[in-house]
């Protein structure tokens, strides 16, 4: 399925790093089964997708990286998520924490991590399940920590991991500081839980931590209502360091999802025209005019998603040219076009499913797959419709939103985005 119009939005780079996920997209296929089977990805997969430069899209150049835009980013995942969900989960969250870690740590950090010889590759989880930290001399002290869906975990070589559980971010109340902790995979333990239905592939573990010491440099710690911090650094990306938030609920479920959907519509299409419909006379599906119909509604309501996506991306960019902060309606609107256009995609993959008859229960069926990766992506807490729904409608009405990332992206007063470009320039770097 054509993305729409993209091509021309995109640098030749970035449309040869997406001819890239194109080719690698039959190979992938291949391995569905397997990764759903024993429940993870591949050496071989993941060697294949670091060879295509793929784990670097959203590293900053200056490591070696591809710091590709974001609508880049977006496309070239999706394309990636349609040969298979869980490879395409995985991309999208390591490229994702790689560009919010290049946008949140300190130019020490960042070179003492960055440049090493491996690839970096970052996994996160944004509130711990139970997070005990005491405050000592040089840092902190985990003495115990858990943390639930570490998607990634297993292709990571370090975590960012929110040293406040949900008991510490309710105490609270509205100052939802979180305290994020950058910490090498070698000092956590993967806890082998992740027995699901869904992106069985993505190892989405939970990560337990015993009594380990984390140096002062390697905490940042994010007022939800400051946005993130500003430290002086030698990149392009100043200008996207208010808008971190965002960029974090945009690259977070949304790109894998759009691919899976846009691959459900194109495996019907290959398949409809040599499959017939069981107890009627119907020898072909293409011919049937009910499935013409809903391959046709199917097929808008992932254009109409991608259009979402692209409308909130629109509006990002727009924001940071300008510098200019969100307002609590644009916030809440760009949530809920994250979580509306992933509604549209499920959508579009149940109907198909619903017209595949009895073979589509088979584990080994393609679009069964597709569904199913489809259905645990869209629970996501950043791509779940009904909380996006009801933010939108709350704010439209005149209520507070109900919702912690509106509550603190939102929160960034003019003054206080002015103040972030003052320290920008202070510091000799261009807008």
């Amino acid at each position: 399925m054509a993305n729409l119009s993209t091509v021309h939005q995109l640098t030749a780079h970035e449309q040869q790093l997406l001819n890239h996920a194109s080719e690698l997209v039959p190979y992938l296929q291949k391995f569905g089964t397997i990764i759903d089977e024993e429940r993870e990805i591949p050496d071989e997969v993941i060697q294949k997708i670091s060879d295509a430069g793929l784990f670097k899209l959203g590293t900053p150049k200056e490591y070696g990286g591809h710091d590709v835009s974001i609508r880049a980013m977006i496309e070239i995942i999706s394309e990636v998520s349609k040969g298979n969900g869980s490879v395409g989960w995985v991309v999208q969250i390591i490229n994702g924490n790689n560009y919010n870690a290049a946008l949140s740590l300190p130019p020490g950090v960042l070179d003492s991590i960055f440049n090493q010889a491996e690839e970096i590759r970052f996994c996160s989880v944004l509130l711990a399940n139970k997070a005990v930290v005491k405050k000592v001399d040089g840092g902190y002290l985990i003495e115990e920590g858990l943390w639930g869906f570490g998607s990634a975990s297993k292709h990571a070589t370090h975590a960012l991991l929110n040293l406040k559980d949900r008991k510490s971010m309710q105490e609270g109340g509205m100052a939802m500081e979180m305290m994020l902790a950058v910490i090498p995979m070698s000092e956590i333990t993967i806890v082998d839980d992740w027995y699901t239905m869904s992106l069985r592939g993505s190892a989405s573990n939970s990560l337990k931590i015993n009594n380990l010491f984390v140096p002062d440099q390697n905490v940042i710690t994010q007022d939800m209502h400051q946005g993130a911090g500003l430290p002086a650094q030698l990149n392009v990306r100043d200008k996207y360091k208010p808008y971190a938030q965002h960029i974090i609920i945009i690259t977070t479920g949304i790109s894998a999802i759009l691919g899976l959907a846009r691959g459900a519509v194109e495996y019907f299409i290959e398949k409809a025209p040599h499959k017939g419909i069981s107890m009627t006379v119907h020898t072909s599906q293409a011919a049937v005019g009910h499935i013409q119909y809903k391959v046709g509604l199917a097929a808008m309501k992932v254009e109409s998603a991608h259009l979402h996506i692209s409308r909130t991306i629109d509006n990002l960019e727009r924001h940071v040219l300008n510098t200019e902060p969100f307002s609590l309606k644009e916030m809440a609107q760009l949530q809920t076009d994250m979580t509306y256009a992933a509604m549209l995609c499920w959508e579009a993959v149940d109907l198909l499913v619903a017209e595949s008859g009895g073979s589509v229960v088979a584990d080994s069926n393609r679009l069964s797959q597709i569904f199913r990766d489809i259905r645990g992506g869209s629970n996501h807490a950043l791509t779940t419709a009904s909380t996006g729904l009801e933010l939108y409608g709350r704010v439209l009405m005149g209520l507070p939103p109900q919702h912690v990332m509106t509550l603190g992206a939102a929160a960034l007063s003019e003054s206080q985005l002015m103040e972030m470009i003052k320290q920008l320039e202070s510091s000799g770097h261009p807008q």
